[in-house]
């Protein structure tokens, strides 16, 4: 549950004609009951027209003393919304692909589906897939909670419009927001619409998101079919090892880390080996150590400094790029995606353009690094005069034989990339990452949160990920280093650090890294202000 004296935002993405506009009212509502400020919005879309509208509300406590006033914003911030209470299902993945998911996410969503456009042109399905929509909810959200209320409002002899107060009850089961149960109740009353058809809707979807609490049996079999499925994938040995690490998980991890840590034990398994991810393991143990110490913490700088090593100590080499490109999964989604049917041919041609470095980051650092060092002499940069990188382009058809062959053939020299040139360069980033974090957590415990969310700047692949390393690099060095230092020796306190911190995460952390210099003259211009 948000606590009473957090600001509470949540999106509501609706559509059109539904009635979303009366749900925001009851929540809002709601909030007025328990002493909150409050704000709802419409923010533009398709309202009436049968298409896609978003609601946007924010709450606060109210302050204690009258000169004080909340200023609540207009629109929704991608990363930062505390609650999605979605209407139907594809309305929740357009939200989630706008970046609005995130760790501390929780996403309430009527299943049904009510089809788009694009969905009903083609002659064949053209439905989008509700699994591919559930793993997206699932892995951009802190709880989802999912239940059909179309179906529930069906069942119980109500119309469609009933799915808004059988969202509203699972809302208020969820325990997300610090509101009682008769204060929904209340709000419904005080609006007037459909008074009591709407109640009885809430208490419907009170009582199926109650029974979906209690659905811990329906839990395990759901964790030990995630683990059974990625076992399955690995080799004989491989999978032993395995579930012999997903025991101890179990046994020396909360239950909120577990999904997080077996999938990404999987993963560096299948990227590497298991003395990879031993090593993976117990850095994430010595964070965990670090949480165990600290009350009230529920693991978050475990949580998010686990999903941030998995996938920085998994880093996309050219080895890597071929193990994906040639998986059977692979051809199997995209023959399912075609629609190909078992007597059809279909050729994957992969366009690659590799740089210079994604290829000479394959060969032993002892032969690179020598090399690399002449390349910055002035007699190399005198004879050397091309300014444009060297690339070589290829278009291998990956499930041809001598296309899947060169592919096959660059997979096995897995065994040298613990001594590539480009391992060394990603694990000089991973040790300061740690460094970071452990350094950060000796002198405030969100700061350090804020440092192990911040590896999420580090993505892509060539280029793109060489300006989000030094987007990274300068966060640190340039931002929070000297803010932190500053409130070390001048106040104890680190809430300049955290604030200034955040703004300069939220302006580097979208798809451009170009917010770094507007992030450093922040940090520098704060610096300056206090040391006048």
């Amino acid at each position: 549950m948000q606590k009473k004296s957090d600001l509470i935002k949540i999106l509501i993405p609706a559509v059109g004609g539904q009635g979303g506009g009366v749900l925001t009212e009851w929540v809002v509502q709601a909030f007025f009951l328990e002493d909150f400020d409050a704000q709802g919005i419409s923010l533009p879309g398709l309202s009436q027209r049968g298409g896609s509208t978003v609601y946007y509300l924010e709450a606060h406590p109210k302050p204690e003393t009258e000169d004080k006033s909340i200023i609540f914003a207009q629109f929704p911030v991608p990363g930062e919304v505390d609650i999605i209470l979605a209407q139907e299902f594809l309305e929740l993945g357009r939200a989630l692909e706008l970046g609005y998911g995130s760790d501390k996410t929780t996403i309430i969503t009527s299943s049904h589906r009510v089809y788009s456009t694009l969905e009903k042109m083609p002659i064949g399905s053209g439905i989008y897939s509700d699994e591919n929509l559930r793993k997206l909810a699932e892995g951009f959200s802190y709880k989802f909670i999912e239940l059909n209320a179309l179906e529930l409002s069906k069942q119980n002899d109500m119309d469609e419009l009933a799915v808004n107060a059988i969202l509203l009850g699972a809302l208020c089961a969820s325990e997300a927001v610090p509101i009682d149960k008769q204060s929904f109740i209340r709000s419904i009353e005080m609006v007037g619409v459909a008074v009591n058809a709407s109640l009885k809707a809430f208490e419907v979807g009170w009582e199926d998101a109650q029974i979906g609490h209690d659905k811990k049996a329906g839990s395990l079999a759901k964790w030990s079919s995630f683990v059974s499925e990625r076992a399955d994938k690995l080799e004989d040995k491989e999978k032993e090892e395995y579930l012999a690490r997903i025991s101890n998980i179990e046994s020396e991890y909360p239950e909120n880390l577990r999904e997080i840590l077996a999938e990404s034990v999987y993963r560096l398994i299948d990227y590497q080996d298991m003395n990879y991810t031993d090593k993976y393991l117990a850095e994430v143990n010595s964070i965990k150590i670090i949480d165990s110490n600290t009350r009230g913490t529920n693991y978050l700088l475990t949580e998010l400094f686990a999903k941030n090593l998995a996938l920085l100590m998994s880093f996309e080499d050219g080895i890597r790029v071929a193990e994906l490109k040639i998986k059977s999964d692979r051809f199997k989604r995209i023959r399912e995606e075609m629609r190909l049917k078992d007597d059809q041919v279909f050729h994957v041609v992969d366009y690659l353009k590799p740089d210079a470095e994604e290829i000479y980051g394959l060969l032993p650092n002892v032969l690179v690094a020598p090399v690399l060092s002449f390349t910055q002499t002035r007699l190399f940069k005198k004879i050397w005069r091309r300014k444009k990188p060297l690339t070589m382009g290829q278009t291998p058809v990956t499930n041809s034989f001598s296309g899947y062959f060169r592919m096959w053939m660059l997979t096995k020299i897995k065994f040298l990339r613990p001594h590539s040139f480009r391992y060394k360069k990603e694990h000089k980033l991973i040790k300061r990452y740690i460094e970071s974090i452990n350094k950060y957590a000796s002198y405030d415990y969100k700061l350090a949160c804020l440092v192990a969310k911040s590896a999420q700047v580090v993505k892509g692949y060539g280029r793109v990920r060489r300006r989000t390393i030094d987007a990274f690099y300068r966060f640190l060095d340039n931002i929070i280093s000297p803010l932190a230092e500053y409130e070390s020796n001048n106040r104890k306190n680190f809430d300049i650090t955290l604030e200034i911190g955040q703004e300069a995460y939220n302006l580097i952390s979208g798809e451009s890294v170009e917010g770094i210099d507007k992030a450093e003259k922040l940090a520098q211009d704060v610096l300056e202000q206090r040391a006048a």
